[in-house]
């Protein structure tokens, strides 16, 4: 049997949903930067339709279709939805990295996710993953607010506020020291979110938000499979293996690229016909040292969830012997410095 259809075989087995309260205690001491972690890109998008309107990220292209009508807005929709699971069913199938793209809306109080068309309210989304670590104390996740749309600085003050006041003690205050960080050290001291906010001035200040640097997230921008993982090797190849990493193992269409496949989805064309090749890609890398991360991608539900197992299942004990061999048989202690706030 060959390593990938090893690992193809371990990842069938992976229950998704407690994956990190089932890893090993020597992959629990290992930090989190080391660890394969899935991810969703424009995590909450799965409830948008036709019905949906206009949000502020639309580029001009999307507002001048919009106009022609209804017909029209379902093949926007089509092209705008980057997931077809929820919040709840992504993190009961693995899912614990989130991409946030967070609006205001007119006349509205709430904010929302968006990709050219408002989705969910965020702070119901913010109740479901509440409710999904009150029931999962062994299990930790990745929240990065990584654009705002028709912000002002009071709205990032209450979405601050709103973040504050949903998850308490549960997150993770920002610290430098991130080989410090092991799902054993969190889970014992009770936090189980870490969330990067990369707007940096306003973000400053704030001892639960993490800056941009701690987890860069290069995009590829390309709708070549080829110059894709290209790309994504490239990234691995030059990490900082200090902190984060992110790999968007994503496929970006052009406007003119929607415009001759209009009659298609994102689905088939960012999704389907990329997975085979996305799985590959996956199966022959390991975390670790210019390893992966963090890696995420559209339609993680694809084929009963292949993306979330293919990328757990990297998580072997290995990675805890090679962790440990190039830190001289040490593993990093955590600072005096970083305690609860």
């Amino acid at each position: 049997m060959s390593t990938t259809e090893s690992k193809q075989k371990n990842a069938s087995e992976i229950d998704l949903e407690n994956w990190m309260f089932k890893l090993s205690d020597t992959l629990k001491i290992v930090p989190i930067i080391y660890l394969a972690i899935p991810g969703s890109h424009d995590s909450f998008t799965a409830n948008i339709s036709s019905k949906s309107k206009i949000s502020p990220d639309a580029e001009p292209f999307i507002r001048n279709l919009s106009v022609l009508g209804p017909v029209v807005k379902y093949f926007i929709a089509n092209w705008s939805r980057t997931q077809d699971f929820i919040a709840q069913e992504q993190l009961k199938n693995g899912i614990r990295y989130f991409d946030l793209r967070i609006s205001t809306k007119v006349d509205d109080e709430d904010f929302y996710f968006v990709h050219g068309l408002y989705s969910d309210k965020v702070y119901s989304v913010f109740e479901e993953i509440k409710e999904f670590l009150k029931d999962h104390p062994g299990e930790v996740i990745i929240l990065d607010c990584q654009h705002f749309y028709a912000f002002m600085q009071e709205d990032h003050n209450k979405l601050m506020a709103l973040i504050t006041k949903t998850f308490g003690t549960k997150l993770l205050p920002y610290t430098q020291h991130m080989e410090a960080i092991t799902l054993k050290y969190m889970v014992a001291n009770n936090y189980q979110i870490i969330t990067i906010y990369r707007s940096e001035a306003l973000r400053f200040g704030q001892p639960f938000l993490w800056p941009s640097s701690s987890f860069p997230t290069p995009w590829p921008n390309t709708v070549s499979k080829e110059n894709l993982f290209q790309y994504l090797d490239n990234g691995l190849a030059h990490r900082d293996n200090n902190i984060g990493y992110i790999s968007q193992c994503i496929l970006t269409p052009s406007n003119r690229f929607i415009f001759f496949n209009i009659l298609s989805t994102l689905r088939q064309k960012g999704g389907i016909e990329l997975e085979e090749d996305r799985n590959n890609w996956i199966l022959k890398h390991k975390p670790g040292g210019n390893g992966l991360n963090i890696v995420i991608s559209d339609f993680m539900d694809l084929t009963n969830n292949s993306f979330s197992k293919s990328i757990i299942s990297l998580n072997s004990d290995d990675l805890y012997y090679s962790y440990t061999k190039s830190k001289n048989h040490t593993v990093v202690s955590i600072p005096k410095a970083l305690n609860k706030f």
